[in-house]
């Protein structure tokens, strides 16, 4: 690559972009590749549609499997044009992908991992895929592992039931961290709360996809519901958090 561009801090490493041109302006089937510092460099080639990479000073098969699977691939997905990644986490319930988005340490994996636990397929325990397809938003299953407690630079534990194909979205939830005493309430979100929720769940924000990222969650907002929930900040009231998101799915008109 010619360009390596300035640092940036990725799950716990300096990690820098690389490029044959301006990484700012990088196009589809355009080569590009990250590099972990000590660790690996990945690289994607758009024509053979492979991801090749290098091995650095630390590297293990288990980072290589953490920094493909976690970060890389989805980046490719990305900059290909062919998904939105969301920084999510997705469950099933009653029979459909439903997410959890939320500030970092804001309960994302916590709830999946209640859910997971309740028995519910796992989506995803970070990124998943959007498309629209046919007038509706499909989500696609991501890898099946999930990490509760977010161990650093792990995929964590498989998750007992996984889902295998794609489904339209049932519903987005924000959750809102309040005090341990709190109220649950579920409201749904309208006009720009909305569109905001869907914008600050993107998975990276490239500054050059900013009118793609834009254009994408001013038309999901206008078929995908969004709600969002009070979660009092107690894990011995996860259940009733549980059951509130249960019940407003399964009693949602169609």
């Amino acid at each position: 690559f010619e360009h390596r561009n300035r640092l940036t801090s990725m799950s716990g490493r300096h990690c820098a972009y690389l490029s044959n041109g301006d990484f700012n302006a990088i196009g589809e089937r355009e080569e590009w590749g990250i590099e972990v510092m000590d660790v690996l460099t990945l690289a994607w080639d758009p024509e053979s549609r492979n991801i090749l990479y290098g091995k650095g000073k630390y590297f293990t098969p288990e980072l290589l499997k953490f920094w493909v699977w976690h970060t890389f691939f989805p980046l490719v997905l990305e900059l290909e044009r062919n998904y939105k990644m969301l920084h999510t986490g997705a469950v099933e319930i009653d029979g459909g992908p439903v997410l959890f988005s939320a500030a970092s340490f804001g309960g994302k994996s916590t709830m999946t991992d209640h859910f997971i636990r309740k028995g519910h397929a796992l989506w995803s325990d970070d990124t998943l895929a959007i498309k629209r397809e046919d007038g509706c938003y499909m989500a696609y299953p991501s890898f099946p592992y999930h990490r509760p407690y977010r161990e650093v630079e792990s995929l964590g534990v498989r998750a007992g039931k996984f889902a295998r194909q794609p489904a339209p979205i049932k519903a987005i939830f924000e959750l809102k961290r309040a005090a341990p005493d709190a109220g649950i309430e579920i409201s749904e979100a309208k006009g720009v709360e909305k569109f905001n929720i869907l914008q600050q769940s993107h998975f990276i924000r490239f500054s050059f996809m900013k009118h793609e990222r834009f254009a994408f969650a001013l038309e999901m907002a206008k078929l995908v519901p969004v709600y969002n929930i009070i979660v009092p900040w107690d894990l011995d009231r996860i259940d009733e958090v549980y059951d509130a998101i249960v019940k407003k799915i399964e009693t949602k008109p169609l």
